[in-house]
């Protein structure tokens, strides 16, 4: 059925839940997973918003590495063949939708919220972009 599932991260305590989800999925059905965390694109501003941005896009990109280590660290854990990705272009629902596309996932497995989201909504704005854009099946864990 499926054979390489796409699990998107973005270091949030739902998003973990994603990984384990999708990596006890993958572990069911015997597939490999990938795990991507696209890192956001920060806004043009000059002056002394410059460092500050600097130091975010800093900060975001350890929390990235951090959670690529960890998600890759839980599927060998479990036996589960992993890659990691670090996108840094573009926004967030398009790297993840290409990264699926380029590496033949069947599958994406995601979080219904990630570190934006609010508990009030639904479903979070990159999860709602991802399903209504992606030609590869999503399912989406609470």
């Amino acid at each position: 059925m499926y054979r390489h599932i796409l699990i998107p991260t973005d270091g949030s305590e739902l998003a973990k839940r994603g990984i384990a989800q999708g990596i006890a999925l993958a572990k069911s059905i015997g597939a490999k997973v990938s795990v991507i965390f696209a890192v956001e694109p920060l806004s043009e501003l000059t002056g002394h918003f410059r460092d500050t941005i600097a130091n975010f896009a800093e900060m975001r990109k350890e929390q990235a590495t951090k959670a690529l280590n960890d998600a890759a660290n839980a599927a060998r854990e479990a036996g589960i063949p992993c890659e990691t990705v670090l996108a840094e272009n573009g926004q967030p629902h398009q790297a993840i939708i290409a990264v699926a596309a380029d590496r033949g996932c069947d599958l994406i497995v995601m979080s219904s919220h990630g570190r934006s989201g609010l508990s009030v909504l639904l479903i979070g704005s990159v999860t709602n972009k991802v399903l209504a854009q992606a030609k590869t099946p999503v399912l989406v864990c609470p």
